[in-house]
C-alpha cells in the first residue's frame, strides 16, 4: 500500500472536524496531497477510492437492546405524615427491613421507620397490580438527616 493510499484511508476515517483541522496544519489535505491529474500516484488513489465498498463508511448497527426491567422503577421519599399512601408504604419498608435483616429487632425497626425524624427513600414496582399496597416497595433505605451539621444517618439499607 502506497503512503497515498495509506493517508486517504486515514482521512476517510476521520470525521470532517478533524479533517480540517489537518488541513490547517498541512495534514494528508494540503496542497502536496491534493489530486492532481499530472501526479502518477493520482490514478493509485482513485483506484483504492473506487474499490472500497460503501459499508465501510457507515458504522456497523447494533442489535436492539432487549427491554430492561429496571427502565420503569419508581422512587418516592416517604416520611411520617399521616397519609394512607406513606402509611402504606412505611408498612411495606418495615417488613422489608424485618425480612433482609432477621436478626434485628422487629420493634426497633419499627421505631425508627415511623419515627417523624426519619425519611426513606422507596424504590417502587412498576407493576400495576401491586399499586397501593406494602408489596409495590423493592428497596429503599431508611436515613435521618442533621442538615444543621451537614450530615445524614443511614439506618438501614435494603
Amino acid at each position: 500500500m502506497s503512503d497515498v493510499e495509506i493517508l486517504s484511508s486515514k482521512k476517510r476515517k476521520l470525521s470532517p472536524d478533524v479533517a480540517h483541522e489537518e488541513e490547517d496544519e498541512g495534514g494528508p489535505s494540503s496542497s502536496a496531497f491534493n489530486n492532481d491529474s499530472s501526479s502518477p500516484s493520482s490514478s493509485t488513489q482513485h483506484h483504492a477510492t473506487s474499490s472500497s465498498s460503501p459499508n465501510t463508511t457507515t458504522p456497523n448497527k447494533l442489535p436492539p437492546r432487549p427491554p430492561n426491567t429496571y427502565d420503569n422503577i419508581r422512587t418516592a421519599i416517604v416520611i411520617n405524615d399521616g397519609t394512607r399512601t406513606n402509611l402504606i408504604r412505611l408498612i411495606g419498608l418495615k417488613s422489608l427491613f424485618a425480612r433482609q435483616l432477621p436478626k434485628m429487632p422487629k420493634e426497633y425497626i419499627a421505631r425508627l421507620v415511623f419515627d417523624r425524624r426519619h425519611k426513606s427513600l422507596a424504590i417502587l414496582s412498576s407493576d400495576p397490580e401491586k399499586k397501593d399496597c406494602d408489596d409495590e416497595i423493592i428497596g429503599g433505605i431508611c436515613y435521618r438527616a442533621y442538615p444543621e451539621m451537614r450530615f445524614a444517618e443511614i439506618a438501614f439499607c435494603a
